[in-house]
């Protein structure tokens, strides 16, 4: 298979691509994702493994933070390491600048890799089928290093990785992430308004995934993917919208949400619904 080449040069050098994963769940896995090859693997089950595991931790910290949404370690080994995987791209402590050791917290001397974005899937019971749980990148907090567009290569990888046949997911309506995963094609709705989620403004979506869907989701060149007009936006903050749909779903009528929302300001996103039927 032809490597998968993202439109930024720099996300394809000097960068490496890992995988978290147990000597039992490895066997299932695509070391060699969208021709890429997979040689740096931790296993969380082995003590070597902690020092990437804790900045894994410092990577969700920094990018989830302020959000409120950071892990716990115990959520990382039993949600995601053990039964599922972690999937993204690192690089040598030794390359990373002034500013990235502190956000890292990292000392001069620090050496090893350092987890720039993780992808985390968990499977379901639906063979093919897996959660979107985390997606992570330091891009937004280290722009000196130019790594536009790796978040969604390492999302690209990691389903590669996973071998998934369909994706599901849970965003918030004024989540810039949506961005990133709309580029997988139409997302079903599944959910509009979600009150088992602790933030009800939540929507859960699936997404069918093909070769094609991941190239353009790894932002290479030249991948087109059909895409229906929107009908209407949902505006990020009219959670009476989001109900009124949410009732509609119930009922048995489709949407999804054909392609990336429309910047409004800070968390505020308005988002394009295609009705299905």
């Amino acid at each position: 298979m032809k490597p998968v080449q993202p439109k930024n040069d720099r996300l394809s050098q000097g960068l490496v691509p890992y995988v978290v994963g147990t000597p039992q769940n490895l066997p299932f896995f695509d070391l060699q994702p969208l021709g890429w090859s997979i040689d740096k693997i931790f296993n969380p089950l082995h003590t070597d493994s902690a020092r990437f595991l804790e900045r894994l931790g410092r990577l969700d910290v920094v990018t989830f933070g302020p959000e409120g949404m950071p892990m716990p370690r115990w959520v990382f080994f039993d949600g995601a390491e053990l039964p599922g995987g972690v999937v993204g791209l690192a690089c040598p402590a030794q390359q990373l600048s002034e500013a990235g050791r502190t956000l890292f917290g990292l000392a001069p001397e620090a050496e090893g890799f350092v987890p720039l974005s993780m992808f985390i899937a968990i499977p379901s019971h639906q063979a093919g089928t897996w959660m979107g749980h985390n997606l992570a990148s330091a891009s937004p907090q280290l722009p000196d290093l130019g790594l536009q567009g790796l978040a969604s290569l390492t999302k690209a990888l990691g389903l590669a990785v996973f071998r998934a046949e369909q994706q599901i997911g849970v965003t918030q309506w004024n989540s810039l992430a949506l961005a990133v995963h709309t580029r997988l094609g139409p997302l079903e709705l599944r959910t509009a308004w979600t009150p088992a989620h602790s933030e009800p403004w939540s929507l859960t979506y699936r997404a069918k995934i093909t070769q094609a869907a991941l190239r353009n989701l790894a932002r290479e060149p030249g991948q087109e993917l059909h895409r229906p007009e929107p009908d209407f936006f949902i505006d990020s903050e009219d959670h009476g919208a989001m109900q009124d749909l949410q009732r509609q779903i119930e009922a048995g009528a489709r949407f999804v949400i054909p392609h990336k929302p429309r910047v409004l300001g800070p968390e505020h996103l308005q988002v394009p619904v295609a009705s299905l039927g």
